[in-house]
């Protein structure tokens, strides 16, 4: 019997109507929000769908490619805010696609316009829980690779495991540094040499990591294979140990390309990711570097190792999360983004079930998210298991 802390909450539930549906993707025509586009509106059952960007004209443009009946462009402003409300108001979910740093702003969007809120990534703080609790929304933080799937196979895995002891959560994003602002953004504060929020779980506790630190060669998915990666600023880490309570381990390491690795190293140790130094250092990078792409694959990969016990046996669980080579320059977006639909579909076909801020793992029955997600096709995850004898059983430590 699983450990996870509530009862399933999700699964086979009474939908509203016929499962017609309104979401709304802000920031809809952006480097990953035009793939969460592009795979929603393959969706049947979503009767709706807006998509809501600054540039107006990128979402007129991805609109008309995509041509289905209830797809809707519109140019917004969160800073305009009763149009934004007007847009937003009635839908049955508000999918933050713009970067991580208009979260505050967008969230308010979804308080007020009393509707469900689901972003790629967000660091909600208690404040923030307790105003959608208040609103009576449901509002899931981190929907994509990283958190978001990797947080449904932990529950996969708990569900076919007696008991969680340890999860290790890889994953690496082969990409230019600054292909969008949104994506530099990303980068910079995972790496930033003060982050607040980069932590690991040991020995029952949460620990504070440096930057670069916890540092693990992990086997991704072929083509990519072994990689080098470190402690990053990810949300499985606060979420996993309070659902899982014999949880004692839990970390989530990431990187980039190993060379863009090398130059963020040289700027750390010459203090430009220093608080007071990284907007400079961003808006330099962005001038030099901004939008630049190349012609090498871009791959984003995903690692995740649960360790447990079944009928008194130490287990060890991984699963391996990979994409077709082919996808090519939209790779990371669209690994993103395909997990970040079924997140958001189901969100919005099944709703209000919880109030407040509520977490992938809580919120998504992980065999109906991976059965939607397979019939996506193309993200494949790669499952195996092994018995680790007690004794050669090594603990991960930083």
């Amino acid at each position: 019997m699983s450990n996870f802390s509530m009862s399933r909450i999700a699964g086979p539930r009474m939908a509203r109507g016929q499962w017609a549906m309104r979401i709304v993707l802000l920031g809809g025509a952006g480097e990953i929000g035009s793939e969460v586009a592009r795979d929603l509106a393959a969706q049947p059952e979503i009767e709706s769908l807006v998509i809501a960007d600054l540039d107006g004209g990128r979402a007129a443009e991805l609109a008309h490619r995509l041509d289905r009946r209830g797809l809707s462009d519109r140019r917004v402003d969160i800073r305009d805010r009763e149009s934004a409300l007007e847009l937003i108001a009635g839908a049955d979910l508000l999918m933050n696609c713009a970067s991580f740093v208009l979260f505050d702003d967008v969230f308010r969007l979804a308080l007020e316009a009393r509707v469900d809120y689901a972003d790629l990534l967000s660091e909600p703080t208690a404040d923030h829980r307790r105003a959608a609790a208040n609103a009576g929304i449901t509002a899931i933080s981190g929907l994509g690779a990283s958190p978001g799937l990797s947080n449904v196979l932990v529950r996969h895995a708990s569900e076919e495991l007696d008991e969680l002891r340890e999860v290790n959560i890889s994953w690496i994003s082969l990409r230019t540094i600054a292909p969008t602002p949104g994506l530099l953004d990303t980068i910079l504060w995972e790496l930033s040499e003060e982050c607040p929020t980069r932590r690991y779980y040991q020995d029952g506790r949460h620990r504070r990591a440096a930057f670069l630190e916890g540092s693990r060669r992990v086997e991704f998915a072929p083509p990519v294979g072994r990689q080098l990666v470190y402690y990053v600023p990810h949300t499985e880490v606060t979420t996993l140990p309070r659902h899982f309570p014999m949880l004692r381990d839990c970390a989530v390491r990431g990187s980039w390309r190993p060379e863009l690795m090398a130059d963020l190293a040289v700027l750390e140790r010459h203090g430009l990711l220093s608080p007071a130094a990284i907007e400079s250092t961003k808006e330099a990078i962005w001038q030099r570097h901004g939008g630049i792409r190349d012609a090498a694959p871009w791959m984003l990969y995903v690692n995740v190792e649960v360790d447990g016990r079944r009928d008194g046996q130490p287990v060890r669980r991984s699963y391996n999360v990979s994409h077709p080579v082919h996808w090519g320059e939209r790779g990371v977006a669209r690994m993103t983004a395909v997990p970040a639909a079924v997140g958001a579909q189901l969100l919005a076909r099944y709703g209000r079930i919880a109030t407040g801020f509520v977490d992938p793992e809580e919120y998504y029955d992980p065999r109906e998210f991976l059965e939607t997600l397979g019939r996506r096709g193309g993200v494949t995850v790669e499952r195996a298991e092994t018995r680790v004898p007690a004794q050669l059983r090594q603990p991960s430590r930083a």
